[in-house]
């Protein structure tokens, strides 16, 4: 119980209840716990304490806890995958209109849109985004998507941007401007940003009221220890009568916690949400605090699918992993289905392709039985691995482990906690089939990832939601780094032909039947080459307490989904209403 008292030491602090601390802790208001919403972060560069906490710079890969620019730089458009209309909701955009070719697109701002400084937000500041991001490529997130898209970025006016693109792009306004998910470019203030070194700049001074956002919190306190954000009254939006001031007065990011430690807290009412959880460790908190529910009530999934179907991935740049046979070899040593029952306790759906079971998603992946019939995914063998693993020179050692020229063939596979339900089951199921596999859950996981010092490792497609370029593109090899380097989109492998018909993709309107055809296309090349194992659509088991606030998102009140480390995160807070008064 000692990380209890240690939490709520903070969350005492924070509230205005302590005494003084550092980085600005000395004068905080008083808000009581009742109007206080608080989490633990979820990124690794947050566990155990906030490593970014002198920086609030959302571009950087590796170096990004989502605990803020997340909700503070609003977007020009939200999207919500859980409605019914799948329609786009305007937000500092009052609309945009593309030439007839996708060429050419021009964005209308929303009239009163403010930074926290009361500084106007303008179509200078769009532009200034973009221009930076592309003079940047492509060491920061979105600079290489600016870059390959944007031949000129203007603003025609204050409330009027214009963009000429490379190529025809129906999907650029949605592509980077509707915060889905965890997609979305932040955009930021021309008059802060100008001037400085994009790579480096920190972006973070209390004192000056750094970061400069248009996000109704303001951060008043950023420590090791714990980010602090409170309410202000001056939003733009509640100015001029777009939205209602969220009921949340404070918002508290305490560092990531083991999972045990969420479970502790949320039982205790220390935590308002957790990250996503393993299915026993939710029916646990459901059993102890009847005040908690989930997307799903108290019943499996205790969540909902989310955006990120998982796959077992490697860096293909490397041996042996870089042989598409051998990653079929390894593709027959998986039973999916072992992994939902025994893993998933039942409590979700395997998947043989990268794409969520989004309703706009399966008109296309339910006309690919024709190539999973000739590239089995879902064919759980092991006699045909081990006659691939015996052509390419393979010979079982007297533990039944492949080996060559006196070495195993090892399999050390990164994971997030996260994944410690099925991980298990698949390292077993590996070495089983005769690979010496292992898996390690460490807090530089994501970096090793980003960097391809992670040779196997298991990770989500964070892309379609509403056609199936997103995904694909993933996978295009302009995202390809040296081991070393890293890169946002880290699967690392690239194929002349499946660039092409991706790009071709990417200039289809996504309402063109001819769409259809080109994924199909594009799947006959991935597929044979495999540079991915598809294993299980991904839910966010995600527990909401309602002991202080209730109107979470549900099946029933899908507003949208309730990732807190996600660019619709916003949507939540505004969202949530006080359980008492």
């Amino acid at each position: 119980m000692d990380r209890l008292l240690v939490l709520w030491s903070y969350v005492l602090i924070a509230c205005g209840g302590g005494g003084e601390t550092g980085g600005g802790a000395v004068g905080l208001k008083q808000v009581p716990r009742e109007r206080t919403f608080i989490s633990d972060c979820l990124s690794d560069i947050c566990a155990g304490q906030f490593k970014d906490y002198d920086s609030f710079h959302p571009y950087l890969p590796t170096a990004t806890s989502t605990s803020g620019y997340n909700f503070l730089y609003e977007p020009l458009y939200f999207y919500n995958a859980y409605s019914s209309d799948g329609a786009i909701t305007p937000w500092i955009a009052e609309g945009h209109q593309y030439n007839e070719d996708h060429t050419e697109v021009v964005i209308e701002i929303r009239p009163g849109v403010e930074w926290s400084d009361g500084r106007p937000w303008t179509a200078h500041d769009l532009v200034f985004t973009v221009n930076m991001l592309r003079a940047n490529a492509p060491e920061l997130l979105f600079s290489v998507d600016m870059d390959k898209w944007v031949a000129e970025a203007v603003a025609v006016d204050s409330l009027t941007a214009r963009f000429t693109l490379k190529a025809p792009n129906p999907r650029f306004v949605f592509s980077y401007f509707t915060h889905n998910f965890d997609n979305g470019i932040p955009i930021v203030p021309k008059h802060i940003w100008e001037g400085q070194d994009a790579k480096s700049f920190k972006n973070l001074d209390v004192a000056k009221g750094w970061p400069v956002v248009t996000g109704p919190y303001t951060l008043v306190l950023s420590s090791p220890e714990q980010r602090v954000y409170d309410v202000r009254a001056d939003w733009w939006a509640a100015k001029i009568g777009f939205r209602e001031l969220p009921r949340v007065e404070r918002v508290i990011y305490l560092p990531r916690q083991e999972e045990a430690k969420r479970v502790q807290n949320m039982i205790a009412n220390g935590l308002d949400i957790c990250g996503t959880l393993l299915p026993a460790n939710v029916r646990t908190i459901l059993d102890h605090n009847p005040k908690v529910t989930t997307w799903s009530g108290s019943e499996p999934p205790y969540g909902y699918l989310d955006w990120w179907p998982v796959s077992l991935g490697f860096n293909n740049l490397e041996a042996p992993f870089n042989d598409p046979e051998i990653r079929w070899a390894i593709n027959h040593a998986v039973n999916r289905d072992q992994l939902v029952e025994i893993g998933m306790q039942n409590a979700g759906d395997h998947t043989v392709l990268p794409f969520p079971d989004f309703p706009s998603l399966i008109k296309y992946t339910r006309n690919t039985g024709d190539l999973l019939h000739r590239h089995p995914v879902d064919s759980f063998d092991l006699a045909r691995s081990a006659q691939i693993m015996t052509r390419k020179g393979w010979v079982k050692d007297g533990e039944g482990f492949w080996a060559r020229h006196g070495a195993r063939f090892k399999i050390v596979i990164d994971v997030f906690a996260f994944m410690m339900d099925f991980a298990p089951v698949l390292v077993e199921q590996l070495r089983q089939g005769g690979f010496d596999a292992s898996f390690r859950q460490t807090s530089d996981a994501y970096s090793r990832m980003t960097s391809g010092h992670a040779q196997a490792f298991i990770f989500g497609h964070g892309g379609s939601v509403r056609d199936p370029y997103f995904t694909l593109r993933l996978y295009h090899s302009q995202f390809v780094q040296p081991t070393g380097s890293p890169t946002p989109y880290f699967w690392r492998w690239s194929n002349e032909e499946f660039d092409a018909i991706v790009d071709e993709m990417g200039t289809t309107d996504p309402y063109d039947p001819q769409l259809q055809a080109l994924f199909h296309q594009a799947l006959e090349v991935w597929l044979p080459h495999l540079p991915a194992i598809p294993l299980l659509q991904f839910y966010h088991r995600i527990p909401h307490n309602q002991t202080y606030w209730t109107n979470w998102p549900s099946a029933q009140n899908p507003y949208i989904n309730s990732a807190y480390w996600h660019r619709t995160w916003l949507l939540v807070l505004l969202g949530l209403e006080p359980a008492q008064g």
